[in-house]
């Protein structure tokens, strides 16, 4: 990216300021599979919205591997055709659970917590349809990685920012520039503070 150090600068402050607003709650690990659930459901729409389809799936299916065999259609009803881009989303749940239990031989993503981070983070991004934000997502709460799950609306802010030139279109180039400027440690609250600036601008 061009202009490297003046946009890693403007992160840095945006960090301070977005942190003066109130520190987010301690990281708490999430199970693997459960994580890249929600983060299905959680790219460029808001906490609240995304906990509800949490709640619905919950309700309907007794555990992630009923989930894994019912039709797209089904979980898009129990869903809501309403609910962004819902066929993406559905569709990378399926597959992606599928494509798991086709691997492992097994619906658990255990075994990745015995190999490197970045191995295991490369395991997720090869399933099927895979977005930047769920990769990211798995590999910040499921296996307590540093990655920083980015989407669309959170591009668009990080630009209005001035922390990620205008004309950047990549969400996978801009993610590595935010992975090369924050601690490991810091990532999560990184995540968050940005994540709730997001969701309040919208």
């Amino acid at each position: 990216m061009k202009n490297a150090t003046k946009h890693a600068d403007e992160l840095k402050s945006l960090f301070k300021k977005l942190l003066k607003e109130g520190k987010p709650e301690a990281k708490s690990a999430e199970e693997p599979l459960k994580a890249l659930v929600r983060a299905a459901m959680s790219y460029d729409v808001s906490d609240t919205r995304a906990e509800d389809a949490i709640k619905a799936i919950d309700k309907e299916f007794v555990d992630l591997n009923e989930l894994r065999v019912a039709t797209e259609l089904e979980v898009q009803d129990i869903l809501g055709q309403k609910y962004p881009a819902i066929e993406e989303r559905v569709s990378v749940i399926t597959k992606g659970l599928n494509r798991i239990f086709e691997k492992e031989h097994t619906l658990s993503l255990d075994r990745l917590k015995t190999v490197p981070k970045k191995d295991a983070r490369q395991f997720v991004r090869d399933l099927p349809e895979m977005h930047p934000f769920i990769e990211a997502y798995v590999t910040l709460y499921g296996f307590d990685g540093c990655a920083f799950p980015i989407d669309d609306a959170t591009l668009d802010y990080l630009k209005a920012q001035d922390v990620i030139e205008e004309d950047l279109k990549s969400l996978d180039e801009a993610q590595k520039f935010v992975e090369n400027n924050v601690k490991t440690d810091d990532m999560h609250d990184f995540f968050r503070v940005v994540r709730r600036a997001v969701i309040k601008r919208k």
